[in-house]
């Protein structure tokens, strides 16, 4: 979810009923160093109430001055990353690398969990292959370390994000410990859900499949409390979601990287309807609020009009 989950659109999903959000994962190092950019993923609304900070890394020291500092920003929780697969951070030990390293990933834990006040969390995937079926043994680690709960992703880091998230894992993982733990991975709509809530898991994780479909939150919630499920909104109550998504990230980082990030947030609210290859162009050359503000007028207007006759490409002055 890096990139994806600033201020801005975490304040989108607490809206339509996301309980808890995380930040996008930041390096303990660099936040050790108050690297500037690395503070900005840090940004906070007061509003905001639980939110977590996800810190990445391997160097326990490194890690309690960094959760220290989390604290220091007014987080409600720190949560560890060992589940990113990419390349250039398992490289550095950090992420799903850990997962290898079972005694270096609970001295982490232990040391974050020793240096504040503010519960210690931790991301973690099914394993690091096929071949790894420890992630039960995993798990007891980090709650022995002092991890007051777990976001359980049900794929291995080998798969990375192909493939299917094995549920049996995440249940064994479940009824392993004794923490709360947290079903992650393909929930992308009510079905899924409703499949990830039959392991037994304390709470769902949504991530990509609430790009661009923060509603997903709610309309969670209402099924799994039997309650009446919201619809999805219109095409205009989207046009005005995206333009207020558009409005606090370019609060928070400016009109010119503002609009950069928008080009790929933008185009998650078209996926899935007719016209959302013209539309994801458009998205693609914005420029500025100018340009989001005529694009959402776009899709407004395409709630009346075949979206695929739409002439979307003069979304930015010539």
């Amino acid at each position: 979810m890096a990139g994806n989950t600033n201020l801005a659109y975490r304040r989108l999903c607490r809206r339509f009923g996301a309980e808890l959000t995380t930040t996008e994962m930041v390096s303990s190092m660099a936040l050790h160093h108050n690297d500037e950019k690395t503070l900005t993923y840090l940004e906070r609304g007061d509003d905001e109430e639980p939110v977590a900070a996800q810190l990445f890394g391997s160097d326990p020291e490194i890690l309690a001055k960094a959760a220290r500092k989390v604290q220091e920003r007014g987080f409600h929780i720190v949560d560890l990353n060992i589940g990113c697969p990419v390349p250039k951070i398992t490289g550095g030990g950090g992420g799903s690398a850990l997962l290898r390293d079972p005694e270096l990933a609970e001295r982490c834990v232990a040391a974050m969990h020793a240096a504040t006040d503010i519960p210690v969390t931790v991301k973690m995937r099914a394993g690091w292959d096929e071949q790894d079926r420890s992630a039960p043994e995993f798990a007891k680690r980090m709650e022995q370390a002092g991890a007051v709960g777990l976001t359980v992703h049900g794929r291995t880091r080998e798969q990375k994000y192909t493939g299917y998230a094995d549920l049996k894992v995440i249940q064994a993982i479940n009824e392993a410990i004794s923490i709360p733990v947290v079903g992650n991975g393909d929930v992308v709509d009510l079905d899924s859900a409703k499949r990830m809530a039959q392991t037994g898991v304390a709470g769902i994780a949504i991530g990509r499949g609430a790009l661009g479909r923060p509603w997903l939150f709610d309309q969670t919630r209402a099924m799994l409390a039997g309650d009446v499920i919201p619809e999805d909104p219109t095409m205009q109550v989207r046009a005005q979601l995206l333009l207020e998504l558009g409005a606090g990230v370019c609060g928070i980082y400016g009109e010119h990287r503002g609009m950069r990030i928008m080009r790929r947030l933008a185009t998650d609210f078209f996926r899935g309807i007719s016209g959302a290859p013209t539309m994801r162009k458009a998205s693609h050359a914005l420029e500025s609020m100018a340009d989001l503000e005529r694009l959402a007028t776009r899709i407004s207007d395409s709630a009346n009009t075949d979206p695929s006759q739409l002439n979307l490409d003069d979304s930015r002055p010539s």
